[in-house]
């Protein structure tokens, strides 16, 4: 192979990694969901959150993550609201569909999973009207990542410019992995990655590596069921930084 085929090779790969960067926080958006901010204001802590359902869940999941969240990030959010349930039109929810077989084994029935930006431009919207510092949502909905359309079936996802987050409780349920239904370990799981995406839009992408932190990356289920709900000391030093320039 000729020499200038290879560079040209080396600089589609490049450019290709850089294209997914730079969606990742946020400069760039996939065409399908092009995501309008129009509004969109520095950030100032203390900031109101709001927790969005699109789905039926239960209010006391509302009280337990309410109640974490306060415990975690204590002084950072002067209110944190429910802002109830909503749902996807019919014609946006099969938009950005993508049919995907499930990881467990045996399995042949392909599940349909819907890109984070479908959810981010709704998120947007809400956060501006409803004057939000920070909103995100929890959907019984499969997801894939817009910014990278292979990494499927995620726990959650946070888009850092739009100050927005989504979490997905499909494969948080035991019946995912065709195990007993157990709520007590359902509601665990939520409310960790509730609190690692909210960790997220306050301290930035980067993932950390305490075991035990809500902040560390979990491949999968039972790397969330070994984490705890709270910030290591690190963590806990980059929060208390941040307080130190809003100066609260």
């Amino acid at each position: 192979m000729p020499k200038f085929e290879k560079y040209e090779q080396k600089i589609r790969k490049y450019k290709e990694k850089l294209k997914k960067l730079v969606t990742r926080i946020g400069i760039f958006s996939s065409e399908e969901f092009e995501l309008v901010d129009g509004e969109l204001k520095k950030l100032i802590l203390p900031c109101h959150l709001g927790i969005l359902f699109y789905s039926d869940f239960d209010i006391d999941l509302f009280r337990k993550i309410k109640s974490y969240l306060y415990q975690v990030f204590d002084s950072y959010f002067f209110e944190i609201r429910n802002l109830g349930q909503i749902s996807f039109s019919k014609k946006l929810l099969s938009k950005g569909v993508k049919k995907e077989y499930k990881e467990t084994k045996g399995i042949n029935d392909k599940l349909r999973i819907h890109p984070t930006n479908k959810f981010y431009q709704s998120l947007i919207d809400i956060r501006t009207k409803e004057k939000l510092g920070m909103i995100i949502a929890l959907t019984d909905l499969p997801i894939y990542s817009s910014s990278d359309d292979n990494i499927l079936f995620l726990f959650g996802e946070t888009h850092l410019k739009h100050r927005c987050g989504v979490v997905s409780t499909l494969k948080l349920k035991e019946q995912f992995y065709d195990r007993q239904k157990d709520n007590l370990l359902f509601e665990e799981r939520v409310i960790k990655e509730i609190i690692h995406e909210i960790g997220h839009l306050l301290i930035g992408f980067t993932h950390c590596e305490e075991k035990s932190c809500v902040m560390r990356f979990s491949k999968d289920i039972d790397e969330i069921d070994k984490k705890s709900y709270y910030l290591c000391e690190n963590c806990k030093n980059k929060l208390n930084k941040i307080r130190k320039d809003f100066n609260f």
